[in-house]
């Protein structure tokens, strides 16, 4: 990801986001109901072979590869109502639930350009194969809203250009799309809340949470890697929020030695190395509870 941690302060619709540190969720980790079928080693062989594809930069070849994997990935899962937006290559499937409305759970599938030789292990395959692991063990139907599955492209901002001007647009296209009403998206209006997971494949896994997101949906995650705060940082959960949304950037952006983001962070060492099937596990057995509770 190109995400960026922001300064102390930043105006989203009229609000100020102050930088803090304090407590965060409980640590009891789920055990039980939508998150006992989640396998945290289908979900790091997944990561293994998005890796083997190599780079994967929006509107490169791998990133076509990429899509046409998901999209084979979910569909051996038992997903058919499958749409992959244009013209960035957001994947979207949906889970039906018994409940009205949709949640949308979120992973952007590209790498970041001009680093030769990224594969990108944790930024982002490692949302993306929690993402697929839970297409495959969530209940059928859920006891709650919908889920819609996104795996959006254009996450990364393009060499030599700014995040703030030139990151999420995958996600900032899927929210357009769902509030005009397009098909292959959600009506923005039926979309209850939106988890994004992003770089939470790290061996050595802390997800506090980041000073954007929403503090009840953040709450709602349990498990010794959840608790305390972090500055805010640039993400596809942004879009969301502007577009109210309530929205949480799962997330650790401290990705190796030294200060966030950490000596990893967007360089080759992003590598199988440094990343865990335990932590897939412990994300997406926290997520899997926290959208089946609706």
């Amino acid at each position: 990801m190109t995400a960026r941690v922001l300064p102390a302060t930043l105006l989203i619709g009229g609000a100020v986001f102050l930088c803090a540190c304090g407590g965060g969720s409980g640590t009891s980790v789920p055990r039980g109901g939508a998150a006992a079928g989640f396998d945290a080693g289908r979900a790091y062989a997944d990561l293994r072979a998005q890796v083997a594809i190599g780079p994967r930069v929006s509107g490169t070849a791998g990133s076509i590869r990429e899509v046409a994997w998901i999209t084979r990935r979910l569909r051996a899962a038992g997903l058919r109502r499958i749409e992959v937006q244009r013209p960035l290559r957001n994947v979207v499937a949906t889970l039906p639930g018994s409940a009205p409305g949709t949640i949308v759970v979120g992973a952007h599938h590209d790498t970041r350009g001009g680093i030769p030789g990224f594969t990108g292990a944790n930024d982002g395959a490692s949302g993306v194969a929690v993402l697929l692991e839970l297409a495959r063990s969530l209940p059928r139907p859920l006891p709650g809203p919908s889920v819609t599955l996104v795996f959006f492209d254009g996450e990364e901002a393009r060499p030599g250009r700014p995040f703030e001007a030139d990151g999420a647009r995958g996600s900032r296209q899927f929210v357009r799309l769902s509030r005009d009403g397009r098909p292959g998206a959600p009506p923005l209006r039926s979309i209850r809340a939106m988890y994004l997971l992003d770089m939470v494949g790290d061996c050595d896994l802390a997800i506090p949470r980041e000073q954007l997101s929403d503090p009840e949906l953040y709450a709602r995650l349990r498990g010794a890697a959840f608790g305390g705060e972090a500055p805010p940082v640039l993400d596809d959960q942004q879009p969301f929020l502007e577009a109210g949304v309530p929205a949480v950037d799962v997330i650790d952006f401290r990705y190796g030695p030294g200060p966030s983001p950490g000596a990893f962070w967007h360089t080759r060492r992003d590598d199988l190395s440094h990343v865990c099937a335990s932590s897939l596990g412990q994300v997406g057995r926290a997520v899997a509870a926290a959208v089946a509770a609706g």
